[in-house]
C-alpha cells in the first residue's frame, strides 16, 4: 500500500508541474503575464531610454487586453537552412537588413499560421531576433504600424509565442523614432485581441 501512495503521490506531483509549465494553471500564469507587463510599464515610466523620456511626450502607461490564456501558442520552428538577407521597410521610410532565421508555424482559431522570424544583421554571433507582425486589429483597437514579440529560440524545433505579452514599438507612442514594419509574411488575417493597445498621441 505504501508503494501505492508514493506512485499516486508522484503522480500528482509530476502532473502539478507538466500543468503548469504547459500553461494549464491559469492563474499562475495570469499572474506571471501581469508581471512582465508591470515590469515593461516601469521601464517605460524610469528608464532613461524610455521614449518618455523626451520632453514632448507625456507619460500614461499603455493600456493591454484583458490576459487570455489562449493567445499563449506552441509554435512549429521552421529553420531555413539558406538565410537569405532582405531588407524591410521602417516607418520613416529608411530600411533595415535582416537575415530570414526561422518560420513559426502553428494552428490558431482553424487556421494555419505562420510567422517569419528574422534576426538582425550586424550584431555577430548575438542571438537578436524580429518578430514584427500586424492583424485585423492593427489600425483599429492597436497600433497600425504593427506589434512586436519577443522570442527565445533554443535547439528545439519548438517556440512559445505569447500574444499577450505583444508589444507596441516606440513609434507609437510618439514621432522622432525609427521603427521596422513587418514584414508581408507577418501579416495575419485574423484578430489578435491579446497584448498592447494602440496608444493615443
Amino acid at each position: 500500500m505504501k508503494k501505492i501512495g508514493f506512485v499516486i503521490v508522484i503522480g500528482l506531483i509530476l502532473l502539478a508541474f507538466f500543468t503548469f509549465y504547459s500553461g494549464g494553471n491559469s492563474e499562475s500564469y495570469v499572474l506571471k503575464v501581469q508581471e512582465t507587463i508591470d515590469d515593461r510599464v516601469q521601464y517605460l515610466r524610469t528608464s532613461d531610454n524610455s521614449p518618455f523620456k523626451k520632453p514632448e511626450i507625456t507619460f500614461s502607461a499603455p493600456e493591454y487586453f484583458v490576459i487570455n490564456p489562449k493567445y499563449r501558442v506552441n509554435a512549429k520552428l521552421e529553420r531555413i537552412s539558406q538565410r537569405e538577407r532582405i531588407t524591410i521597410q521602417n516607418s520613416d521610410g529608411t530600411q533595415s537588413a535582416y537575415q530570414k532565421y526561422a518560420y513559426a508555424n502553428f494552428r490558431f482559431e482553424d487556421k494555419d499560421c505562420r510567422l517569419l522570424v528574422l534576426k538582425q544583421t550586424g550584431f555577430g554571433s548575438l542571438q537578436q531576433y524580429f518578430l514584427g507582425f500586424a492583424d485585423n486589429t492593427s489600425g483599429e483597437s492597436t497600433y497600425g504600424g504593427g506589434r512586436y514579440l519577443d522570442v527565445e529560440i533554443g535547439k528545439s524545433n519548438k517556440v512559445i509565442l505569447d500574444f499577450n505579452l505583444a508589444y507596441n514599438p516606440y513609434c507609437a507612442y510618439g514621432e522622432g523614432f525609427t521603427c521596422p514594419l513587418p514584414p508581408k509574411e507577418n501579416i495575419l488575417s485574423l484578430s489578435i485581441e491579446a497584448g498592447e493597445r494602440k496608444f493615443p498621441f
